[in-house]
């Protein structure tokens, strides 16, 4: 197969097909688990091991979202393994934290705890965020369960912190949940509701179920404890047909449950009993251990007000045993221990680097004492030699000036030769930018010349018409007529914005920047505006698909650049990417291929050769023909149909690049990818 840059083909389809199995565990683990069993196997014929340790984790979580926690292990243990085997180990905190995760719902918070700390200090050196945060929101799960309620909306606070900055909205979402059921446990629902508003909200915009069925359930918990019931009651049930429909096991007992004590609080005793064991029957089949307690410590509440005292005896000793087993002491003393290991390697970690700068600098002052002794022996020997060079560097000095005076003519002349050159190729540009004007703004033109025309006439008819009397007159040709005036008029407005818009991009294209170049976050830039684009694009049409992967280099420094220029460079790669590989055409010649739109960031060069920061954003659209390649970056020019782009867009980007002392350059594949990258000294 034929080779990309940097990858081959095999690897990019193992990479889609990890990314194709991640969403189907998330959305349909039985199907995941066919498909990923095939996609280990591809993995080990073309002996891609980071693509195995991938496919082995998520079918992990396929198992997992099934409730198979015991076999769930097995495939992440594996997964361990390889990963652990890789030039670099970025994916085994990811790895850890998922098997703190099954642990935690096997009630085992022992080993959670170990797996979780293990992967936030991993997440910590690799500059992982997203997976520290994700395992500070596992340790705080546990100090919820041990009733630790303070500690446990601090964690979630500072997960909240994270992920606002890396701007993941989902997991935002996750946390202002967290947060209201840690506020609701503390007897304060006013204020989870409050939190719970903002996460619900959000979760409807981003129109994920997952989200949605999250939040209305803990929405149910409030309202419930605000005696809202019949809220609750209706919020239950939207989490009730979320979970059942996208096979969210246990979200669907826990909310079969919380229907169950609605209804309990309702006095309605018989549908409390319903759901209840309906609830139990799956948090069993889910090995879930929390819920199974609190099925049964309901259920003892039901069979006593029954006057059931042999089935109240026996669910009131199911519940204990659960109780008991996930409120060990053992677990108690083991969060402690583990949260001041924790710091305290953390601060020992920088004792080391600290003991380390102070031996490099001693050892800096010893080298520089030597090398100023080698220096002052070097120049004492030296200084005769000097002295006798001297006589003769005055002589050719001489010669050097009488030969200045011949180039310093010869300079001015290239000079003068210059100028004119300048002039003649201003004059060249000149003449192509009016050329494109004229093209781009005649269109539009034309359209209200003749619209204008054609509207002239009929109101020409509609005045004949008038003049008949009005017995005479046909309303229906007059209503037809005022009909195509006003379409007319309303063409003659589109065109004339159309117009108008080419001029404000003619004008944008013309004016140079009056901002001051600052030390920039280049990555906070490419996540902020990358989020603008896509959803932007989404709120204009509805019919957009796409998505966006991101591979930033969290040790990219700050590169002195005007932040609104370099935004407006990213902002229209980013909508051009999308536009490629998004838009409804392109997706009906292609149904079975995913859109996604591909940023990186990385430090090129070393520091020997100048380095550089590269950013490229890579789409799986239609591509480039090398026909028109190499006119891309001219004014006016577009591949856009007629009426969508003015072609000035990847001009004035190749034009605030260059700006900037860098490049922008593109390569494409027709019909497989499109990359435009960025170069910008640092």
């Amino acid at each position: 197969m034929a080779n990309k840059p940097g990858y081959t083909i095999d690897t990019l389809y193992l990479k889609t097909a990890n990314a194709l199995g991640f969403m189907l565990a998330e959305s349909s683990p039985d199907e995941a688990v066919i498909f990923l069993q095939r996609q280990i196997n591809l993995c080990q014929e073309a002996e891609y091991k980071k693509g195995e340790a991938e496919a082995l984790k998520i079918y992990g979580n396929a198992l997992q979202n099934q409730g198979d926690f015991k076999n769930s292990i097995e495939y992440y243990s594996r997964a361990l393994t390889i990963a652990k085997g890789l030039p670099n180990e970025t994916l085994v905190p990811g790895i850890l934290n998922n098997i703190g995760l099954v642990y935690y719902n096997l009630g085992n918070y022992t080993e959670a705890l170990n797996n979780f700390y293990d992967a936030i200090k991993g997440a910590e050196q690799i500059n992982d965020a997203n997976v520290k945060a994700a395992a500070i929101n596992n340790v705080a799960l546990i100090y919820f369960e041990q009733g630790k309620f303070d500690q446990a909306k601090a964690k979630y606070f500072e997960m909240l912190a994270i992920y606002r900055a890396i701007g993941n909205q989902g997991r935002v979402i996750l946390a202002y949940n967290n947060i209201g059921d840690v506020e609701l446990k503390q007897n304060n629902p006013t204020e989870a509701l409050k939190n719970l508003k903002i996460g619900y909200q959000s979760a409807l915009e981003l129109n994920i179920p997952e989200f949605i069925e999250m939040t209305s359930r803990t929405l149910a918990d409030i309202y419930s404890a605000l005696d809202s019931l019949d809220i609750a009651e209706q919020m239950y049930r939207n989490s009730i047909d979320l979970a059942k429909q996208n096979n969210y096991g246990v979200p669907y007992a826990h909310s079969l449950i919380g229907m169950a004590k609605l209804y309990h609080k309702k006095g309605e005793i018989n549908k409390a009993l319903e759901f209840a064991n309906e609830g139990l029957a799956e948090a069993e089949s889910m090995s879930q251990p929390m819920l199974i307690r609190d099925a049964n410590e309901l259920l003892a509440k039901i069979y006593e007000e029954n006057g059931n005292a042999a089935a109240a005896l026996k669910s009131f000793k199911l519940f204990k045993h659960y109780n008991d087993s996930i409120h060990t002491s053992q677990s108690q003393r083991l969060t402690a221990t583990l949260e001041a290991e924790y710091e305290f390697s953390k601060k020992a970690m920088e004792y080391e680097k600290a003991s380390l700068r102070q031996q490099w600098v001693i050892f800096s002052a010893f080298g520089g004492i030597v090398v100023f002794l080698v220096i002052l022996f070097l120049v004492y020997r030296n200084r005769n030699q000097l002295n006798d060079a001297y006589h003769s560097l005055q002589e050719k000095t001489n010669e050097i000036e009488s030969k200045n005076e011949k180039l310093e003519s010869t300079l001015n002349q290239l000079k003068a030769a210059q100028a004119q050159l300048i002039q003649a190729e201003k004059m060249a540009s000149l003449g192509e930018l009016t050329a494109g004007i004229a093209h781009e703004i005649q269109n539009p033109l034309n359209f209200v010349t003749n619209f204008s025309e054609l509207g002239t006439e009929m109101v020409q008819e509609i005045q004949a018409e008038r003049a008949k009397s009005l017995q005479a007159q046909d309303q229906t040709l007059l209503d037809e007529l005022l009909s195509d005036v006003t379409l007319n008029l309303s063409k003659i407005n589109q065109h004339g914005k159309r117009a108008d818009y080419i001029v404000k991009g003619m004008l944008e294209h013309s004016r140079s920047s009056a901002g001051e170049k600052v030390p920039t976050d280049l990555n906070a830039l490419i996540n902020e505006y990358l989020r603008l684009s896509f959803h932007g694009l989404r709120a204009k049409d509805k019919t957009f698909i796409a998505d966006f992967a991101t591979e930033l280099d969290p040790k990219l420094p700050k590169a002195l650049v005007i932040p609104q220029d370099i935004s407006r460079v990213l902002l229209n790669l980013f909508n051009n990417a999308f536009y490629a590989c998004g838009n409804s055409e392109f997706r009906k010649a292609h149904p079975n291929l995913a859109p996604l739109v591909k940023v990186s960031s990385k430090i090129i060069g070393s520091k020997a050769t100048n380095q550089r920061i590269q950013i490229t954003v890579t789409d799986n659209g239609v591509g480039v023909p090398d026909s028109i390649i190499d006119k891309i970056f001219q004014p006016f020019f577009t591949t856009k149909p007629s009426g969508q782009g003015t072609g000035l867009g990847l001009s004035l980007s190749y034009d605030i690049v260059k700006a900037h002392g860098g490049e922008l350059k593109v390569t494409s594949n027709p019909g497989e990818f499109t990359q435009f990258s960025v170069f910008l000294p640092i």
